[in-house]
């Protein structure tokens, strides 16, 4: 693989926040970031990523910290 690279949103999800009394106000679901190791190109890369992203990395076997019940 070239080159990894992956793109998201700036908010996750926009909803309301709701009251007692039922007042709506605007609010954003924000995404729930890891800071993480990755390998590209045989260099070491910290950058925050989803936990959707980091469950993908780690099942591709791309992250530093992880290594599968397989391999052991």
């Amino acid at each position: 693989m070239a080159s990894f690279s992956f793109k998201f949103p700036r908010t996750a999800h926009i909803g309301h926040n709701v009251s007692h009394a039922k007042n709506r106000t605007k609010r954003a679901f924000k995404y729930n970031l890891h800071t993480v190791t990755v390998m590209i190109d045989g260099q070491k890369q910290r950058m925050k990523v989803p936990t959707k992203i980091l469950r993908m990395l780690k099942k591709s076997g791309k992250t530093t910290h992880f290594t599968s019940a397989q391999a052991e």
